[in-house]
């Protein structure tokens, strides 16, 4: 029964994931068409800086959320009512920090009208992020799959409605985004309402431990970020807004792969932090790492010969060159794969500072290797050096986790007849 459930779940998160991919999918087709690569760029570029302040004062929350609701060990009505506090006042740290970044950066794309309405887009998608937590150290995973597609199927409607109908472009773009990610915070809200008694108190205790192990969750979390997302910044200001609309595109498409993990990774986090049997769930993240990693690399092999028919077909002629950066980038992505799901079971035994340890020297490298890269190869120097930033950091994260946990490299990686005998099963149970 638990097997069949773990494997319910992952499905559940990877569902919803895929939902939420072909809605961000189709909105990304219907802003890059209407807007063209120059706007696309501008509008990527705009909404990089909110989403990088986010993943800094959203303050680990949602991994100390996961691990201290999973525990049980402080009343719950207590813990969800401090969570909440600090959700207000991470949203008004992130709307300040923003606004201090969009002065220093300077870009004259970005209006003043455009930042003031970016600005309001960081309650919704922190409260996404905190409420999220709650929901999954619960175990109510499927509430927070919520969360997720509902965001994003609001979003894809309003883009059609205002950016492609009534032609509001970049404008249209950042109102779709904020008015999803409010709806959904007041959806979530009135979720959580409905099962605790919410009171906006401050529990010194509860704040102390929550950011204790949430400093390091947020610290690791904006330095994986950062990893992400530099190389749209040094585009921006290295070559041209149109270059990064392009980057973006092949970007994006290329870390599908990470779907599935990623939805591995969110289970096996909300189990690691439920569990007390440390072993089993050791052996099974091994099993779901190994599997994970086959399927992603036949998939990338798909990725790498379809993409040149499906790119021009979906998106236009004018975004070809994206074609090279997914072939490019694929290497790097699927590494990573590794990374997504070892990292939620480190998490679950709260050991977020790993990802920190590993993943800033693997910043510095990506940083220095887009500086000397894009100057003279843009887009594609941006995807070689992403590709030697995410090999470095995951293959240093899979040492690590190797020594932690003490077990070989070799049993971690090396694919075995059992692997295969427990999918059959698993696939059995949710047949039956």
């Amino acid at each position: 029964m638990a097997r069949r459930r773990f494997a319910r779940d992952i499905i559940g998160v990877f569902n919803s994931n895929v939902y939420s991919i072909i809605a961000g999918f189709l909105a990304s087709i219907v802003l890059a068409r209407v807007l063209g690569p120059d706007k696309y760029g501008i509008y990527i570029a705009l909404i990089i800086i909110p989403t990088i302040v986010v993943s800094i004062t959203h303050l680990g929350i949602r991994g100390s959320a996961i691990f201290h609701v999973g525990q049980g060990k402080i009343n719950q009505n207590e813990l969800v009512s401090t969570i909440l506090l600090l959700w207000i006042m991470a949203s008004t740290l992130g709307i300040i920090i923003s606004a201090i970044a969009y002065y220093l950066y300077d870009e004259p794309n970005f209006t003043m009208l455009l930042i003031g309405l970016v600005l309001i887009v960081i309650p919704g998608q922190l409260a996404i992020i905190y409420f999220g937590g709650i929901f999954l150290g619960n175990d109510e995973i499927s509430k927070a799959n919520q969360m997720n597609w509902i965001t994003n199927s609001i979003n894809l409607g309003l883009i059609i409605l205002l950016v492609w109908g009534l032609e509001l472009e970049i404008l249209g773009a950042v109102i779709s985004f904020i008015v999803s990610g409010s709806i959904v915070a007041v959806y979530g809200y009135s979720l959580l309402n409905r099962s605790y008694r919410i009171r906006l108190r401050i529990h010194r205790e509860i704040l102390k431990s929550l950011l204790k192990l949430g400093i390091l969750f947020s610290v690791s979390f904006f330095i994986l970020q950062l990893n992400y997302r530099v190389d749209i910044l040094l585009l921006e200001k290295l070559r041209d807004s149109a270059e990064v609309g392009i980057y973006s595109i092949g970007a994006s498409i290329a870390e599908q792969l990470w779907q599935l993990p990623l939805a591995i990774g969110i289970v096996v986090f909300s189990r690691t932090a439920n569990t007390e049997d440390r072993k089993a769930m050791t052996e099974t993240t091994g099993v779901l790492l190994r599997l994970s990693f086959l399927f992603s690399v036949g998939l990338a092999v798909v990725i790498f010969f379809v993409v040149p028919f499906l790119v021009p077909l979906i998106f236009g002629d004018e975004y070809i060159p994206s074609i090279r950066i997914i072939q490019l980038i694929l290497p790097g992505v699927i590494m990573v794969v590794m990374f997504r799901i070892l990292s939620g079971h480190l998490a679950g035994l709260g050991r977020p500072e790993i990802t920190l340890y590993v993943f800033l020297p693997a910043l510095v490298i990506n940083i220095i290797l887009n500086l000397l890269w894009i100057p003279g190869y843009g887009g594609e120097g941006a995807a070689m050096a992403t590709n030697v930033s995410y090999t470095a950091g995951s293959i240093g994260y899979l040492i690590v986790y190797s020594r932690i946990l003490k077990v070989p490299v070799k049993d971690i990686l090396l694919a075995r007849k059992s692997d295969f005998a427990q999918v059959r099963q698993l696939i059995k149970g949710l047949r039956n």
